[in-house]
């Protein structure tokens, strides 16, 4: 993709060859360059020296791997320029600063463009700006309450809740990442590069598109359903029922969502009977007499685990998962064997185990690294691209403008 040869020695992923300049922090700008790291891009990550880390460490660590750091002083006037000289030598230019920052820095699109026509400036944002809320700040349960997935998430009778997953942080990083790929494959064909805009409460208001069943047929808002799926008809069995020894996550979440699962799940049970009550008769039934139903799962769950409840359903078709800890996750075998979760050697921490990456492509392959130290690759990025000195590497890096608010 550019033209001057890259500063990686690691190009067998799909997006070997494509640089990308990363001026992002948080989640959610971080999510959107670690998945194009992850797939082979060179992510040069732009940080300041001498400003105390927003996120956690920890946080640092997990949504950095695969990246360079360089560091750079963006309110100072050399620092900006370091940045236009870096954009003529990179694909794709990415940022999530607050709204109005990247305006006063001098890095807005018409100027980064004007550098390298063929840059692909992606922005992500809380709002779309050309909404009414543009200049609103917004984190991740901020954007999730305004995008519509809080209203509908927690038990009927308790207020609305901050579903679990980052949807608007990690879910918005994914969707910018996808733009930016569609917009390199495009770019092979104009030659041009182009702006791309993700919100995160625009991404939040689409990802939850099946929860719209209720306000498009019924003209209602989508009811929190605790623990069944808030589709327009409430069936039965489709929540979380409880195992031995009846900890806090022991739990097994199924959706019979037929009459066949229906009987499979009564041969499992050993309830074969109940195959012609007509209170049983079909989803919708079973959802009308929501506590007999269940009650022939809650019965059959006493002396079981999670995990055998699962194992039974799922080897009878019955769609079944058990409700698993962030701790049972992070150290299951198998997600480790297939690189889920992989062991770095982070260069402060030693060992640690972290994310990977999901997608398995059968002709590409990056091997997951840690996140880099602040400022890592300073000489690697300044003087193999720019053709910097190591003096006026270490001048350029420390900042000089004083650190505002």
């Amino acid at each position: 993709m550019t033209n001057t040869t890259a500063t990686s020695e690691y190009n067998g992923g799909a997006l070997a060859g494509v640089r990308v300049l990363d001026l992002t922090h948080f989640v959610a700008g971080p999510a959107a360059t670690m998945a194009l790291a992850f797939m082979g891009a060179e992510v040069i990550k732009v940080e300041r020296a001498d400003v105390e880390p927003i996120q956690a460490p920890l946080n640092r660590l997990i949504v950095n791997s695969n990246k360079k750091s360089i560091t750079l002083d963006l309110k100072c006037e050399a620092g900006r320029e370091t940045v236009l000289a870096l954009a003529k030598q990179c694909d794709v230019f990415i940022e999530n600063f607050s709204p109005g920052v990247i305006d006063r820095l001098g890095l807005t699109y018409d100027v980064v463009s004007a550098a390298n026509p063929r840059i692909i400036y992606a922005q992500v944002k809380g709002y779309a700006s050309d909404s009414p809320y543009h200049n609103f700040p917004a984190f991740e349960p901020a954007a999730q309450a305004f995008a519509g997935s809080t209203s509908f998430t927690g038990f009927p009778d308790g207020p609305p809740t901050k579903p679990g997953p980052d949807l608007a942080d990690n879910g918005t990083g994914l969707m910018a990442a996808m733009g930016i790929i569609a917009a390199l494959y495009q770019r092979q064909r104009t030659g041009r590069g182009q702006r791309i805009e993700v919100a995160m409460t625009d991404h939040v208001s689409t990802f939850i598109r099946i929860h719209y069943g209720f306000p498009i047929e019924q003209g209602v808002p989508t009811p929190r359903p605790g623990n069944w799926v808030p589709f327009t008809r409430k069936i039965a069995p489709a929540e979380a029922y409880p195992c031995k020894p009846f900890g806090p996550n022991d739990y097994v979440f199924m959706h019979v969502a037929s009459n066949e699962m229906w009987y499979r799940l009564l041969d499992v049970v050993g309830r074969a009977e109940l195959r012609d009550d007509p209170r049983f008769a079909t989803p919708v039934s079973r959802g009308a007499h929501r506590d007999e139903t269940n009650q022939v799962v809650v019965e059959w769950l006493r002396d079981r685990t999670k995990i055998e409840a699962m194992e039974l359903l799922c080897n009878a078709g019955v769609p079944a998962g058990a409700v698993r800890d962030t701790l049972e996750v992070l150290n299951d075998p198998d997600l480790r064997r297939r690189g889920i979760f992989v062991t770095v050697d982070d260069p402060d921490r030693g060992q640690v185990t972290i994310p990977g990456w999901p997608i398995q492509m059968s002709d590409a392959h990056v091997d997951v690294r840690a996140a880099p130290r602040v400022g890592q690759h300073n000489q690697e990025v300044l003087g193999g691209l720019l053709g910097l000195s190591e003096q006026q590497v270490n001048e350029l890096t420390q900042p000089k403008a004083p650190v505002t608010a």
